[in-house]
C-alpha cells in the first residue's frame, strides 16, 4: 500500500540518502517528522502538531522555484480553491505560510491513509459498477460543490483522485491537486485559458476544447471524469498512444472505442452514459455534475437512465484502430513559465497495463471488433514523402480549422520520421479504353463486309 498527502504520491521507499535540512524542525505549531512524498514542485513531510498530536502533511515548494512567482501563485491557487469549496470528499488544506530562513512556501493539509487511483486500478480493473459507482458519487458530489463556487479543477485523472481507508474499514474518496484550478465569476461559468496557445492538463483525460485552448466549462471537467470511469471498466484508456502528439491527434480525430467492445458485459445504459461523457463537442455532454450523478444513480437502480451518447462525428478519412502502448500518465504543463515538469511529459498513458497488440506479431492486428465510433483522421504529422519534418504545435493546431491555426505560441518541437513512401500502381485505364476501342473497330469492320458481300 502505498500513502498520498495532497498532491504527492508516497510509494514505500527510502526517497532520500542524505540528511534533509528540514527534519526536524517546526514549521508553524508543527514539527517535522520524515519526508514523505516528493514531486516536480515540492516536497510533502509528515509532521505533529506539538500541543494536540494531530498528524498533518505540510508540502513545501522546492528551494529551485521559492523565487517563481507563478509557482508560488499555484500554491496558493490550490489553497483558496478547496476553501472556497469546503466539500468532504476534497482534500482539507487548512494552513499556509513561508519558510522564514529559505523563503519556500508551504501548505499543510490532510495526511490520507490508502492509495492513489492509479494504483487501485492497477490492482483491481477492469471494474464491476456495484464497486466503483460509490467512488464515482462521490466524485461527481465532490465537482458538483467545486463548479457551484466557480471552480474547475483542469485536471482531473486517476493520479488525482485518492481512495481512503477510513478508520471505520470503509472506503472513500478524495480529490486532491487544485494546483491548475481555476475560479469562474459565477457558479458553472466558464473560464478563459490562462495563457492563448498553451496547454495545462493531462493528455489522456483532457477534453478537445481544453486541447484547442478554448474557455473550459463544468462539462471539461466531467469528460475526464467520463475517462476515469471507461479506465476502470475496461482496464484501458478512451485513446492510447506512445507520444503526447499522437494522442492529441487521436483524442481531435475520433471518439474512443465503446466500452462494451472491450467488456462486452457492460450494461448498454452505462455505455451509453459514459460515451456522452467523452463526447468531443462539450455541448453534447451532460451539462453538470448533477445531472451526471442522477443518470448513474438511475443505472445503478436498474432504471433507464435516458442517456444516450452524442452523435459521431464523421471524420474524413477512414481507417483502424492504432496500435496502442502504455506509459505513465503526467499531467502536461507547457508553460513558458513552467519548470522542466514538460519535459516529462512524452508517456500519456498509465499503468503497467499491457496493450492488446503488445506481443503480437502481426503487422496488421485485425481490428473488425474494435472499431472507433468514428474513423480515425489521417495524422497531420505524417507525409507521403520519406523526409524528415519538424513539427511546432500550439494549443489549436491539432484540431482547428485551417485559418484558425495561426500558432500562438510554439509549444512542442519533435523530429517525426516520416513514412516509407508508398508505391503508386500504375492506373490500367488507358490501356483498358484502347483495347476495347480496337475490338469495336474490328466488330464494325467484319459487319460492314458481310453486309456487302
Amino acid at each position: 500500500m502505498s500513502n498520498k498527502v495532497g498532491d504527492e504520491t508516497i510509494r514505500n521507499v527510502n526517497l532520500v540518502s542524505f540528511t534533509d535540512p528540514l527534519l526536524g524542525t517546526v514549521v508553524g505549531q508543527y514539527k517535522i517528522e520524515s519526508l514523505v512524498g516528493s514531486g516536480a514542485m515540492g516536497m510533502v513531510y509528515r509532521a505533529m502538531h506539538q500541543v494536540i498530536g494531530k498528524a498533518v502533511a505540510i508540502k513545501v515548494l522546492k528551494a529551485d522555484f521559492a523565487d517563481d512567482p507563478e509557482m508560488v501563485q499555484r500554491l496558493v491557487r490550490e489553497a483558496r480553491s478547496v476553501n472556497a469549496i469546503r466539500h468532504p470528499a476534497i482534500v482539507d488544506i487548512f494552513d499556509f505560510g513561508t519558510l522564514q530562513r529559505t523563503g519556500q512556501s508551504y501548505i499543510v493539509m490532510d495526511l490520507l491513509e490508502g492509495d492513489p487511483l492509479d494504483e487501485y486500478l492497477k490492482r483491481f480493473a477492469p471494474m464491476k459498477l456495484k464497486e466503483l459507482a460509490p467512488f464515482i458519487d462521490e466524485l461527481l458530489s465532490a465537482l458538483s460543490a467545486a463548479h457551484a463556487v466557480g471552480v474547475i479543477h483542469r485536471d482531473l485523472k486517476p493520479g488525482n483522485v485518492f481512495v481512503e481507508s477510513k478508520p471505520d474499514g470503509q472506503k472513500g474518496i478524495k480529490v486532491i491537486d487544485f494546483g491548475l484550478a481555476k475560479q469562474a465569476d459565477r457558479a458553472g461559468g466558464s473560464v478563459k485559458p490562462t495563457n492563448p496557445g498553451t496547454l495545462l492538463g493531462t493528455p489522456a483525460f483532457m477534453a478537445p476544447e481544453q486541447v484547442m485552448g478554448a474557455k473550459v466549462t463544468p462539462a471539461t471537467d466531467l469528460y475526464a471524469v467520463g475517462g476515469i470511469v471507461y479506465q476502470a471498466l475496461t482496464n484501458h484508456l478512451p485513446h492510447e498512444a506512445p507520444s503526447a502528439i499522437e494522442m492529441l491527434t487521436q483524442k481531435m480525430a475520433h471518439d474512443p472505442i465503446r466500452p462494451r467492445q472491450w467488456q462486452p458485459g457492460i450494461d448498454e445504459e452505462l455505455d451509453a452514459w459514459v460515451m456522452n461523457l467523452l463526447s468531443r463537442e462539450p455541448d453534447q455532454r451532460m451539462q453538470d455534475a448533477d445531472e451526471a450523478r442522477r443518470a448513474l444513480r438511475r443505472i445503478v437502480d436498474g432504471r433507464t437512465s435516458g442517456v444516450r451518447p452524442a452523435l459521431a462525428r464523421p471524420a474524413s478519412t477512414t481507417g483502424v484502430v492504432p496500435r496502442r502502448d502504455w506509459g505513465e500518465a503526467r499531467t502536461l504543463i507547457t508553460e513558458a513559465s513552467a519548470p522542466s515538469v514538460a519535459e516529462k511529459a512524452a508517456d500519456v498513458s498509465t499503468g503497467d497495463h499491457v496493450s492488446p497488440w503488445a506481443n503480437t506479431s502481426i503487422e496488421h492486428p485485425v481490428t473488425s471488433e474494435l472499431e472507433p465510433t468514428a474513423p480515425p483522421m489521417r495524422s497531420p504529422f505524417e507525409t507521403a514523402r520519406g523526409e524528415v519534418v519538424t513539427v511546432a504545435i500550439d494549443a489549436q493546431a491539432v484540431a482547428a480549422p485551417p485559418k484558425k491555426r495561426e500558432s500562438q505560441a510554439r509549444l512542442i518541437s519533435v523530429e517525426v520520421p516520416a513514412e516509407e513512401p508508398v508505391a503508386q500502381v500504375p492506373s490500367r485505364t488507358p490501356l483498358y479504353v484502347a483495347l476495347g476501342t480496337a475490338i469495336a473497330a474490328l466488330l464494325l469492320g467484319l459487319a460492314w463486309l458481310l453486309s456487302s458481300r
